[in-house]
């Protein structure tokens, strides 16, 4: 009888000794924990409960140039990503290839500078920084002659997520998120972000926890429910160096950025390095000592 180890790898009879001396095989951790790569691309963390888990780029993006110079946020509603643009003041709608689908809706009758927009399964609402207002669209995009303003906790308001019940704004004056009920009304609830970026540009809730943007990093950070930081940052320099917005999709997170105009996925990625952090390309590594 005999076992393979790994994808392609050679056969070893039982109780035949087998070094495993190839970095890309075997990692030795600093605190002696010892991972043996299983040559196999899946993400299922549960049977796989060793191995750590965290975002990376995908490599996939989509442009939106042709219609907006500057994407400032993104949602998504269970079909279709809308991007909210500060250039042409407009909301456009691109399906899940990226592809824009020709339908937009003008928000520059209401704010000038609209910064953030969120999707409540019925209306989308974009915090604007011009009036310091949240104004309220239907799924076809027109005003619904309500708004609600932010102007007594953020003078800056930056961004905006739906947590299914209540409202969350990120704000660049105070570097802090505020909780509003489903009226606008301020809960008396709010948790600093300034120890991690004092440029914040948007805000997700992925049911779980916040992701927040900032631009002082160029990095997303993740915070728990209370608002408490986790510790687990994404660095998106490299993909752009003014991310804006953010949105979850599944387990993917699409972030908006300015410099490249274009939207771009990270995914969850399975695996460890020499270090401990994430490895590249999705590979999972099981734990043998």
């Amino acid at each position: 009888m005999a076992i393979s180890l790994g994808a392609g790898g050679s056969f070893s009879a039982i109780n035949e000794k087998k070094e495993f001396n190839s970095d890309a095989n075997l990692i030795t951790l600093e605190d002696g924990r010892v991972y043996l790569k299983g040559g196999v691309t899946s993400t299922d963390v549960t049977t796989y409960p060793d191995a750590t888990s965290g975002f990376a780029y995908s490599g996939t993006s989509f442009s939106v140039t042709a219609q907006e110079n500057e994407p400032r946020d993104i949602t998504w509603d269970g079909t279709y990503f809308w991007v909210l643009g500060g250039d042409g003041r407009d909301v456009g709608k691109y399906n899940a290839s990226g592809v824009y689908q020709g339908v937009a809706f003008s928000v520059s009758a209401q704010d000038t500078i609209p910064e953030g927009i969120t999707w409540d399964g019925t209306y989308f609402w974009v915090v604007g920084r011009a009036e310091d207002k949240v104004y309220k669209y239907n799924a076809s995009g027109v005003y619904q002659n309500l708004n609600w303003s932010t102007a007594s906790q953020e003078a800056n308001p930056k961004g905006i997520a739906w947590d299914g019940t209540h409202f969350w704004i990120v704000g660049n004056t105070g570097d802090a998120v505020y909780k509003y009920n489903a009226s606008g009304v301020y809960q008396n609830v709010s948790f600093s972000i300034s120890a991690q970026d004092i440029i914040p540009t948007g805000i997700e809730w992925d049911g779980t926890h916040f992701w927040v943007v900032g631009q002082t990093n160029d990095s997303a950070y993740r915070y728990t429910a209370s608002g408490v930081y986790t510790g687990e940052t994404i660095s998106l320099g490299a993909q752009d160096s003014a991310p804006n917005g953010i949105v979850q999709v599944g387990t993917d997170l699409w972030i908006t950025g300015d410099t490249g105009n274009a939207v771009y996925k990270y995914q969850k990625q399975i695996g460890v390095d020499s270090q401990g952090g994430i490895a590249d390309g999705n590979q999972n590594y099981v734990r043998i000592k």
